[in-house]
């Protein structure tokens, strides 16, 4: 498993978060992600497919927090986790959990202050068709088949 020395795990207010330690380059590969497939959704789980979720290592990718407007995203061609933009040093590091997982194992209220802030973090089948339109950009291609199948 490939982890950028530019990211650092801080205990913040809200737990446990990823931040940048210098400035990251949009589209830098920050974590290469590897770890066991397990059948069902948890805590620290990536949906790549039905029934098949690439489980957290217990190390820094654990730590990916939520946001609505992330700053980082997963390339499921390669299984990396990228810079979506530009990152400043300091900064937590995030990505947004609607855009890989259809029905979330920890379900919980955002308040991350975006304007666009999706509230209600359940799972991509419960968003409506126009929030699952406006996340298709960043989407697994899990559920840009899901959202294909719901146009």
């Amino acid at each position: 498993m490939f982890i950028s020395k530019k990211l650092e795990v801080r205990d913040t207010e809200k737990g446990r978060s990823l931040f940048a330690v210098e400035n990251i380059e949009i589209d830098e590969i920050l974590i290469k992600f590897k770890g066991k497939i397990l059948d069902h959704p948890t805590k620290t789980s990536l949906q790549i497919n039905e029934g098949r979720h690439l489980e957290g290592t217990g190390k820094i990718d654990d730590f990916l927090n939520h946001s609505c407007n992330p700053n980082g995203y997963v390339n499921f061609d390669d299984m990396t986790f990228r810079s979506l933009r530009d990152i400043r040093e300091g900064d937590e590091v995030t990505f947004n959990y609607l855009t890989t997982e259809w029905d979330m194992a920890n379900k919980f209220e955002c308040h991350c202050g975006s304007k666009n802030c999706f509230k209600h973090i359940k799972g991509f089948k419960y968003l409506t068709l126009e929030q699952k339109k406006s996340l298709e950009p960043l989407l697994s291609p899990f559920l840009k088949k899901k959202l294909t199948e719901a146009k």
